[in-house]
C-alpha cells in the first residue's frame, strides 16, 4: 500500500468553463477571485504571485500552457503566453525559474500522515522532495505518529535532481514522477535522468519506481501506442523495480486494459532480457553499504555461472537481504522468508522479490524443511533441484547477511 501525499500543489483557482488563450495573449494571475471576462484568474496559494520575478517562466497544465511575466504587482502577476489553448479549471501549476518559500510538507500533509499510519500503509510518498531535510522531517513525523511505512521520495523537482545522492541516500526508494518533472527541466534531458537515477538507486539497493504517461494514450484508447510499449520496456532492461499507472486508471477509459497490457509488456521483456552480468549491470564497483553483506549477496547472485539454480530463498528480518540480491537482478525468483507481515508487505516492492511470512528456524533442520516445504508449495524447485539459501546466522538475531548454501530439495 503506497500513501501517495499531494504536497504543495499549486493549481489555478476552480471556476466555470474556459478561458481560451492565444499565443501573445495575456492573462493576470491574482491572488483574489477569479474574472474570466476580465482574463484575470486566482491561483491557490499567495506565495504563487508574491514570488513570482518578471522574464520568469509559469507552466499550466503539465507545461500544455507557458507564459512568462511580464509585469507583476504586490497582489498580480500579468503573463504573456508563448501559445495558445484552454485555460481550464484547478489546473496545476509549475514554476521552473521561481524559488518558492514553500515548505513541502503542508498541513495537510502532517495530517495525512497520521490516516497512513491509522490505514497500515506500507510505503508514503513525499511529494515534490527538494532536499534531504524534508525526508528527515516525514520521518520524525512517522515515528511520532507510530508509523513503520518506508519513505519514497517523488523526483519531480529541478531542486531534487541537483541534491539527488542525498536524497537518495536519506530515502527508502524514489519514484522518476516524469510529469512535473519534464515540466520543471528540458524534456530532452528526462531519458538521461531517468537511466542515471534508476542505476544510482540500483547501486544504493533502493526500489526504484518509474510513473507518469506510460500508457498515456491509453486514457482514451484500448491499444497503445508503439512508443509507450517501448517506454515500459525500456525501463525493464534498465532494471527498474516497479512501472507505475495514474491517469490511466484513475480516470481513463480503459483502466483494466491499461494493467494488462503493461503486465504484458513486462513478461514479454524479461524473458527476452540477457543475464545482467553480461550487461556489466549490478556488478556496482561502488557498492554503498556493508561490505560482508554485499559480498555473500553477490556470491549469491551470481552462482547459477557454475550450477543449476532454480531459486534464491533468503531468510530476512528485516528485508535488507532480499533487497541487496534484489538489485544484483539475479535470473532466479528470490523467496523472502520473513516473520513480520509489514516487511513482507514492503518486500513486494521489489524486483524479483517474492516474499513469504514465516517464523525464523529453530535449528539448521528446521531451516531445511522450512526451505523444502517453501520450494514444494510455491512451485519454485521439484525434489532434487538445487536452490541457494541465504540470510544472516544466528537467526533471529541482529546479524547481517553472512552466509550462503547450496541445497537439493528433499
Amino acid at each position: 500500500l503506497l500513501f501517495d501525499l499531494s504536497g504543495p500543489k499549486l493549481r489555478l483557482d476552480r471556476f466555470e468553463g474556459a478561458l481560451e488563450v492565444k499565443a501573445g495573449e495575456r492573462i493576470t494571475l491574482t491572488v483574489k477571485g477569479t474574472d474570466l471576462p476580465r482574463r484575470v484568474v486566482a491561483v491557490n496559494h499567495p506565495a504563487v504571485v508574491a514570488s513570482l520575478r518578471k522574464g520568469e517562466r509559469v507552466f499550466i497544465d503539465d507545461g500544455r500552457l507557458e507564459g512568462v511575466v511580464v509585469k507583476r504587482t504586490g497582489e498580480a502577476a500579468v503573463l504573456e503566453f508563448r501559445n495558445g489553448g484552454e485555460l481550464l479549471s484547478a489546473k496545476g501549476i509549475n514554476l521552473p525559474d521561481t524559488e518558492l518559500p514553500v515548505p513541502t510538507l503542508t498541513r495537510k500533509d502532517r495530517q495525512d500522515l497520521r490516516t497512513a499510519v491509522e490505514v497500515g500503509a506500507d510505503y508514503v510518498a513525499l511529494s515534490f522532495v527538494r532536499s534531504g531535510d524534508d525526508l528527515i522531517e516525514a520521518r520524525k513525523l512517522l515515528k511520532r505518529a507510530g508509523g513503520q511505512a518506508r519513505v519514497i521520495a517523488k523526483l519531480e523537482k529541478r531542486q531534487a535532481i541537483e541534491r539527488l545522492e542525498e536524497i537518495m541516500l536519506l530515502s527508502d526508494g524514489v519514484m522518476i514522477a516524469r510529469g512535473d518533472l519534464g515540466v520543471e527541466l528540458p524534456a530532452a534531458e528526462l531519458p538521461r535522468l531517468q537511466k542515471e537515477i534508476i542505476a544510482l538507486a540500483n547501486r544504493h539497493h533502493k526500489p526504484v519506481i518509474v510513473a507518469t504517461q506510460m500508457l498515456e494514450s491509453m486514457r482514451f484508447s484500448p491499444r497503445p501506442t508503439r512508443a509507450e510499449v517501448n517506454d515500459i520496456a525500456s525501463a525493464v532492461f534498465d532494471y527498474v523495480d516497479a512501472v507505475m499507472l495514474s491517469a490511466e486508471t484513475a480516470t481513463g477509459k480503459y483502466p483494466l486494459e491499461a494493467v494488462r497490457t503493461m503486465a504484458e509488456v513486462i513478461r514479454a521483456t524479461e524473458a527476452a532480457l540477457p543475464p545482467a552480468r553480461t550487461r556489466g549491470v549490478g556488478l556496482h564497483e561502488h557498492f554503498i553499504g556493508p561490505p560482508i553483506p554485499h559480498a555473500v549477496a553477490r556470491a549469491v547472485s551470481r552462482s547459477s555461472d557454475d550450477l543449476e539454480i532454480r531459486a534464491i530463498v533468503a531468510f530476512t528480518s528485516s528485508g535488507y537481504t532480499a533487497a541487496l540480491i534484489s538489485n544484483l537482478f539475479p535470473p532466479q525468483p528470490v523467496a523472502a522468508l520473513t516473520p513480520d507481515e509489514h516487511v513482507m508487505r514492503q518486500l513486494t516492492l521489489f524486483r524479483s522479490v517474492y516474499p513469504v511470512r514465516m517464523h525464523p528456524p529453530a535449528s539448521f533442520e528446521d531451516m531445511l524443511a522450512i526451505v523444502d516445504r517453501t520450494c514444494r508449495s510455491f512451485g519454485l524447485a521439484r525434489k532434487g533441484e538445487r536452490v541457494v539459501i541465504t540470510g544472516g546466522a544466528p537467526f533471529g538475531s541482529e546479524a547481517g547477511t553472512n552466509f550462503m548454501m547450496f541445497h537439493e530439495v528433499r
